[in-house]
């Protein structure tokens, strides 16, 4: 008894993480995009610099995936678990420790490639991190008070076969970084290519349980995990999904600001040169137009994926790894702000074609991979959206919300080859296209008010109203169950042995 008093839910623990794994995945890209334009405006070409850059690039890609991977991981671990006691919140906060430190991991990574220092301190940290977690996983499946009530009465063989699946699920990349630290003083070229192997862990998982159910006589167990159809029948909640996307539009929506406060500000010294203030600041009005248009740009990708997720109530693996997509490509916005706003003034010689390029195909990523969550979602609708998000009316509106983003990103980076476009014309665009979801929205209320109004009104008679209320029949019933149906039942949980 005295034990339970020190147990507290899981869900501030939970909270905590989503945060700083939203933190870590988005301030990668600080470091990077400084540099980025200091080594790009020594070439004075965008398209050259860029090309010098691209393995940077592709590293924050690798981390980005192997950052939400693993708060994946978490979540899925955190799924088991109803209650937290001290030493799972402990060995939480190791977690989120290493976790922390993984930029500063990937900063050496990506300015030393081929260092096996840097290849062994990336490796070890994400190592490390996953020992972290089979420790919670261990922990919390040796006490049955503080897992779900299902699993909790689950018999001893059944949750040791449990805890062995996910043992091997939680372990797999650990094993396979560690491997990448001796490796890497012998071959820094193998180790990249187990870097890249870490990232397919979950085809790994899927296949190396496959083997495990074959060799133990369960053949039919074992060929169904590596049917395709698993990537939409396994589901679970969106609550973790929904709170670390909103951490990672935030802190990108954020990050913009920091390069205007430390590069924008006007010191004394020119204030003097270019006379007052005013027209010290107007030599930046690129700049500031920039910013302006990536907020709102990044304000209305969170929209529209708020739009979404509020009629989604569950997610599948397609959907989830979609999602992690559209995110990346929203981390990359920073960077693109930056380039934009300081090459893409530059007309006469084509780089600010370049930068208006860079900044629509990132808004395009960014903005089609939402449009494959939506399609996603509307290919099992049943599982995962809500009762209320079936009326074909409000699907319709949700694709054209979806597909503004797409097609007009789409047309001004076609335009670029025919015509210079400085950054004006991309960033005016994506101040106007405000007005575009405004007026969408406008036409969606008055269509629905014309749907009302067309819809035949039933009046019964008097004579029938009079004879319901003699019986008794008349008198208001409570909501039956077919009317509550889909309302509050539970989204069904992902199978913890995947």
């Amino acid at each position: 008894m005295a034990r339970e008093h020190h147990l507290a839910p899981s869900e501030r623990s939970q909270a905590y993480a989503d945060a700083i794994f939203a933190i870590v995945a988005t301030i990668m890209i600080v470091p990077l995009s400084g540099e980025a334009v200091r080594e790009i405006a020594e070439n004075e070409n965008l398209l050259d610099g860029i090309g010098e850059i691209w393995f940077k690039l592709v590293v924050y890609a690798l981390s980005f995936g192997l950052v939400s991977s693993t708060w994946d991981l978490h979540a899925w671990v955190f799924r088991m678990i109803e209650k937290v006691n001290e030493t799972i919140v402990l060995l939480n906060l190791g977690v989120l420790m290493l976790a922390t430190f993984l930029p500063y991991a990937f900063l050496m990574f990506a300015e030393h490639p081929r260092e096996p220092l840097a290849v062994a301190l990336f490796s070890g940290c994400v190592a490390i991190q996953g020992f972290f977690m089979l420790a919670i996983l261990w922990h919390a499946s040796s006490r049955p008070n503080l897992l779900k009530k299902e699993l909790a009465q689950q018999g001893t063989e059944k949750m040791k076969s449990l805890r062995t699946r996910a043992t091997i699920r939680v372990m797999i990349r650990p094993i396979i970084y560690l491997i990448a630290i001796p490796v890497s003083y012998g071959s820094v070229e193998v180790a990249w290519a187990l870097l890249v192997l870490a990232v397919l862990k979950p085809v790994l998982y899927t296949v190396g349980d496959a083997i495990v159910q074959c060799s133990r006589g369960n053949v039919k167990s074992g060929t169904k995990l590596l049917k395709l159809s698993r990537l939409y029948s396994e589901t679970s909640d969106v609550v973790r999904t929904n709170a670390y996307s909103d951490g990672v539009y935030a802190i990108v929506a954020t990050l913009i600001i920091l390069d205007i406060c430390v590069n924008n500000v006007p010191a004394t010294g020119l204030l003097d040169i270019h006379g007052t203030l005013a027209e010290t600041l107007a030599r930046d009005a690129d700049v500031f137009l920039s910013y302006a248009g990536t907020f709102v740009t990044i304000c209305l990708l969170w929209y529209l994926h708020h739009s979404m997720f509020y009629l989604i109530r569950a997610q599948n693996s397609l959907l989830l790894t979609f999602n992690k997509l559209a995110l990346l490509f929203a981390g990359y916005l920073p960077i693109v702000f930056k380039l934009t706003g300081e090459f893409g003034h530059l007309v006469r010689n084509q780089n600010s074609s370049v930068a208006v390029q860079l900044n629509s195909g990132t808004v395009f990523m960014a903005s089609v991979w939402l449009l494959a969550i939506w399609i996603t979602a509307m290919s099992k609708k049943s599982e995962l959206l809500r009762p209320s998000a079936h009326d074909i009316h409000d699907c319709i509106f949700m694709y054209l919300n979806l597909l503004i983003y797409p097609i007009v990103s789409l047309v001004i980076f076609c335009v670029c080859f025919a015509i210079p476009v400085p950054s004006a014309v991309i960033n005016g665009a994506q101040i106007a296209l405000i007005a575009v979801f405004i007026l969408l929205k406008l036409l969606r209320n008055w269509t629905q008010r014309c749907v009302r109004k067309s819809e035949p009104k039933e009046s019964p008679e008097i004579g029938d109203i009079g004879e319901e209320l003699s019986s008794g029949k008349g008198e208001p019933d409570g909501p039956t169950k077919e009317d509550l149906e889909g309302y509050d039942n539970p989204v069904e949980v992902e199978s913890t042995s995947l």
